[in-house]
C-alpha cells in the first residue's frame, strides 16, 4: 500500500505524506463505521448499500469461523473437521465474543448430555449456536422449559450426510425427539453424497491450509479495508464484464424452468438413513437464507411420498431482522430465545415427550 500511495505521489514527500493522510482517514471511516455497526447493531444512520458492503467485507475478508479455527477444531478424516473434544475456548467476530467447551464426542454441550438424552438436536452453524453462549442456544431453552435432557451435536457448515454420520456415534436408545435444523447450504453436500459418500472435500494439507487463511481473514492489518474494498471492487468489475457474443446460428433455445423439489429430493433419504436405527418422533425446521423457507418444500414432497411420524415447522414467521445479527447472517440471542419457546411449547402441545 506503502509503494503504491509513493508512486501516485510522484516521489513527492508532501503528497505523500497528503495522500497517506486521505488514505488513514479512508480506512478509519471504512473500519470505523463496521465497527459502529457491529457495535450498536444497528443500520443507522448509513445507507441499506453501505450496510450490504459491510457484510460483503466481512463475509468475504473478516469472518472467523470455528471449523477452521485451530484452537477449536480439529481435521477428521471422516466428517472434515469437528470440535477438539474436552476443550475450553473463545470464538470471537465483530458482533461477539463466546465462550466453546465441548465434550468427549467433540460437539459443543456438556458430557451429560451424552448420557440417555430425551433429545437430540442436528444442525449447523445455526444450531450449534453461532454468536451466542451455550446457555442461550434454543436447544438449553428447551432443555431447561421441559425439564429433559437434551444433546445438540450440530457443528458449523455440516450438511444432513455429516450430520446423520455422526449421530452414528451416538447411543440413541433413550431418544424420544430428533430435531434437525435444516439450512439452504445442506443441498450441495447431500445431493453428492446420495448414491456413494464421497471422500473429504479436503485432506489433512487443505485443512491446514484453510486454518492459515481463516486467521488472515480474522487478523487486522494496516489498511486491511481499503485492500477488501479494492479488491470487491476488482471483483465486481468483472463480474460486469459481458460475455462473448454467441453466433445466432449457434444459440440453443432455452427450456422453459420447471421448479423441482431438489432440496426435498436430496434430503429425505438421509431421513429414511435415520430409520434404519431410529423409529422415533422427527422434528425438522430450516434456517438459512433469511424470509425464505425451506419446509414448505418438504411439506409438498410429504404429501406425494409421506414418512410417518416425520413433522415440519416453519420458524420463519416467528424471526425479522431483529432475530439476527446485524452484520451476520445467524440468528441471534433473541432468536434463538424465540424459536426455543416456540418449539418448546410446540412439543408440550403435541405431547411428543410422553409418548
Amino acid at each position: 500500500m506503502t509503494i503504491i500511495i509513493w508512486s501516485f505521489a510522484k516521489s513527492s514527500p508532501k503528497r505523500f505524506f497528503l495522500l497517506f493522510g486521505l488514505f488513514v482517514i479512508a480506512e478509519a471511516a471504512l473500519i470505523g463505521g463496521s465497527w459502529y455497526i457491529a457495535k450498536y447493531q444497528t443500520k443507522g444512520p448509513f445507507s441499506e448499500n453501505y450496510v450490504n458492503w459491510v457484510r460483503q467485507q466481512y463475509a468475504g475478508s473478516f469472518k472467523n469461523t470455528t471449523n477452521f479455527n485451530s484452537t477449536l477444531s480439529q481435521y477428521d478424516s471422516l466428517l472434515t473437521y469437528r470440535f477438539r473434544p474436552n476443550i475450553t475456548g473463545r470464538f470471537k467476530n465483530p458482533e461477539f465474543d463466546i465462550e466453546i467447551k465441548t465434550n468427549s464426542l467433540g460437539v459443543r454441550d456438556d458430557e451429560a448430555s451424552l448420557l440417555n438424552p430425551s433429545i437430540i438436536i442436528l444442525g449447523d452453524s445455526h444450531g450449534m449456536g453461532w454468536g451466542v453462549e451455550q446457555s442461550e442456544r434454543f436447544s438449553e431453552i428447551i432443555e431447561r422449559k421441559l425439564n429433559t435432557r437434551v444433546l445438540n451435536t450440530a457443528i458449523t457448515s455440516y450438511g444432513s450426510h455429516r450430520e446423520t454420520s455422526l449421530l452414528d456415534e451416538v447411543e440413541m436408545d433413550s431418544c424420544k425427539l430428533l430435531i434437525i435444523q435444516y439450512c439452504d447450504n445442506d443441498l450441495e453436500e447431500n445431493k453428492a453424497n446420495l448414491l456413494k459418500a464421497q471422500n473429504p472435500s479436503i485432506d489433512k494439507h487443505g485443512f491446514d491450509v484453510a486454518e492459515r487463511q481463516n486467521k488472515v481473514s480474522s487478523t487486522y492489518f494496516p489498511f486491511k479495508g481499503i485492500f477488501a474494498t479494492l479488491r470487491w471492487l476488482i471483483g465486481e468489475a468483472f463480474k460486469k464484464t459481458p460475455p462473448p457474443a454467441i453466433a445466432q446460428a449457434a444459440a440453443k433455445p432455452v427450456a422453459p424452468s420447471v421448479r423441482k423439489l431438489e432440496h426435498a429430493e436430496a434430503f429425505f433419504p438421509y431421513l429414511s438413513r435415520i430409520r434404519t436405527r431410529y423409529k422415533g418422533l422427527i422434528v425438522v425446521f430450516d434456517l438459512g437464507v433469511y424470509n425464505f423457507p425451506i419446509v414448505g418444500e418438504f411439506q409438498a414432497y410429504q404429501s406425494i411420498k409421506p414418512m410417518p411420524e416425520i413433522y415440519f415447522v416453519n420458524v420463519h414467521p416467528l424471526l425479522d431482522r431483529r432475530y439476527y445479527f446485524t452484520i451476520d447472517d445467524h440468528i441471534n440471542v433473541r432468536g434463538h430465545a424465540k424459536i426455543g419457546v416456540a418449539l418448546s411449547e410446540l412439543i408440550q402441545q403435541k405431547r411428543w415427550l410422553k409418548n
